[in-house]
Order: structure tokens, then sequence, then C-alpha cells
């Protein structure tokens, strides 16, 4: 029995370096033939969050897991910025026109059910099946980039809201001069009306009115607001989903802190645009789910069922808000990112992992598709 399990030791090392040659992100510590060609310990960067040992836990544990490299694809939850992990996506894959020329026709679009597009690994789990759906490219600056900044006021028609299967908040469809374009409706918009888009900071604040676009550095505080840019000119990032909005706390020189999701707080520019009120939602999907068949329908595979008991560790302990975060230009943030799929933020802390470490009892990992190939 002793040289039965001895066997399968040696074929499952014989696997392992074949798949694996090089011993680049911490192999398992198979003798000292090995240890020769290792290499140190592998120094990555973490953006820590609130819960510094949760972060430590949980990029620890990702880094033990299988496959071994620097092509494993991160999930979402695992990157730990916020702007790195929107530029990621499992679900979809849009083709646009070749010409790169925006357009108001619904394009198709290919569902990845949580496969990487390059290496077709699986990243994340419960996503599989769903209705057959086409993509509206919505414009997500309110302002366009060739419009001057001097002070004129851009004016535009509804022309109709519309549902879009893609995300749960009502689009409208809307034109200026010979432009048409889709936008993020927000809750009062109606057919017909004239939304207007100012560029210029008074001294004193102006009078909002609902579904008006304004510099943050334009409203007075307490103001609702929705669809708000982190940096001038970079389109809308906080507040794009249904029924979110954000409220405009104080100012700090020029700079206007908002706060988001009831918890957060973002110092961004004064010349940040936003528009007035909150998103909307459809009511095809602010209705309850009701059955496991229509959350097949909307793509979402089915789960264990399994009882899971509800503890402290997701963070549901009243806990002090965090302090504000300034933003800065996505160039400039990016600017110490890395691959594509592994994009680690540079940080105040480092984590340090033992490459022979936690690796006992770990699935072989099986021969896979990189970036460069086979």
């Amino acid at each position: 029995m002793f040289s039965i399990c001895a066997k399968f030791a040696r074929l499952a090392v014989t696997n392992e370096l074949r798949h694996n040659p090089t011993t680049s992100f911490g192999l398992i510590n198979k003798g000292s033939e090995l240890l020769s060609g290792s290499v140190l310990p592998c120094i990555s960067q973490v953006n820590f969050k609130n819960s510094h040992n949760r972060d430590l836990r949980m990029g620890f544990k990702f880094k033990r897991e299988r496959p071994i490299g620097p092509d494993k694809a991160k999930a979402q939850n695992f990157i730990p910025d916020i702007r790195v992990a929107r530029t990621v996506d499992y679900r979809k894959k849009v083709e646009y026109p070749a010409d790169g020329l925006y357009t108001i026709k619904k394009l198709p679009m290919k569902k990845m059910g949580g496969r990487h597009p390059v290496t077709g690994r699986k990243v994340i789990e419960g996503v599989g099946g769903g209705s057959k759906r086409k993509f509206r490219w919505i414009d997500k600056h309110r302002l366009p980039v060739d419009w001057p900044r001097d002070g004129s006021v851009l004016e535009e028609r509804v022309l109709g809201i519309y549902y879009d299967p893609n995300q749960a908040a009502k689009i409208a469809l809307t034109g200026y001069d010979d432009k048409i374009r889709w936008q993020v409706a927000t809750s009062k918009l109606q057919n017909g009306d004239l939304i207007r888009t100012f560029t210029d900071i008074p001294i004193n604040p102006v009078k909002p009115k609902e579904g008006d676009s304004h510099p943050v550095g334009a409203l007075p505080i307490g103001t609702s607001i929705c669809q708000i840019e982190a940096w001038p000119r970079e389109g809308s990032f906080f507040a794009v989903k249904a029924e979110q909005d954000a409220k405009i706390i104080r100012r700090i020189k020029d700079r206007i802190v908002i706060k988001c999701w009831d918890r957060l707080e973002f110092a961004i520019p004064e010349a940040c645009q936003c528009v007035v009120g909150s998103n909307s939602i459809h009511p095809l999907k602010k209705m309850a789910i009701g059955s496991p068949n229509r959350l097949r329908w909307l793509g979402r595979r089915p789960r264990s069922g399994l009882f899971k008991r509800k503890t402290g560790h997701r963070g549901r302990k009243i806990k002090k808000a965090p302090p504000a975060i300034y933003t800065k230009p996505f160039e400039e943030y990016m600017k110490d990112v890395g691959s594509p799929m592994a994009r680690p933020v540079k940080g105040d802390s480092m984590l340090l992992h033992m490459s022979s470490e936690g690796k006992r009892g770990r699935v072989r990992a099986n021969r896979r598709m990189t970036l460069t190939g086979w």
C-alpha cells in the first residue's frame, strides 16, 4: 500500500513539473533537487480597505489557490480598488463597431459565463444561462467631451424612455442638434422633457432642478445627485445604478465631499459634472424574483441551498466611517498597475508570501491557456 501511494506521489510531481516547468510564482516544495531552482518569496502590494486582517486573509488565500502564475485572473471582489474592478468583466463581451464611432443601434453581445475572454478559464461562479440580449451603448459623459466649457448651456430633448435588459435603470433617448444618444434616466424624467447641462460655477449656489446637470461646485449642500464624475471629463462613476444617489456633505477648498452608499465619503474636484436627482428603476426590475426560474432567466446559476449562519465576518457590525477618499485622474492612478488580469494597486503595506507555505493538499493545476499561448 505504501509503495502504491509513493508511486502516485511521484506521478503527481512529474505531472506538476510537466505543466509548470518554471517556479516563478511558488510551486510546492518537492525535494532538495528543486531547492536550487526556487526563487525568492513573492512580494505583492496590497491596498487595504477597512479591515486589515480580512484583507491579509483574503489576499493570502487567493495566492494559495490553484492555478499559480502571472496569468491568474482575479474576481472583482479580490481587486482592492473599485476603479480597477469596474474595468474587468467576466459576464459579457460587446462587439463594438469596427470604426469605433458611437451608435444608438443595438450591438451584439457574447456571454462569457464567468470565464476570462482570453484564456477561457472559469473565474467567477454563479453565472450562466439567461435570456438573449442586445447591448445598448450608453453615453457616460453627460457633457460631451467636445463641448466647450465657456459657460454655454447644452439643451437636450428626451425623445423616449425605454427598457434596458442589461441594467435595472431605465434609459432615455436624448438628442441635440443632429446627435442622438442613450443616457441613464432619472426617476422623474418623462417623454418630451427638456434637460439642460450647465458648465459654469457661480459664486452663489444655484437652485437645482431634477434632471439638469451641473458641476458639483455649483450646487448647495444637501442636494441629492447621481451620475457623478470622479474626475472632470472622465464620465460618470459614482451612483450610476438604479435607485442610487449621493448627497453633497461639505466643501473643502476646491473639493466637494459627497457621501455615497450611506457610508463612504469622496472628495472630488468642484468641476466634476453630476445630475440632480436619483436614478430610475424599471418596474420589471423592481419586482420580487419569485422563483428560481426567473433567476435563471436573469443569468444566475442555482445556489447550493445549504444553510449558512450569518456572522460578523462581512462587516455587519457598526463601525466608524473611514476618512474621505481623494480622487485623482484615471491615467495617474493606473500608471502603477500591472497586467490586465492581475492588476496590483500600489498601497501602503506589503504582503509577504512564501512559495512553499500552505500548498499541501491543493488540487493539481491543469493545462491552461495564457496570454502568450499554451
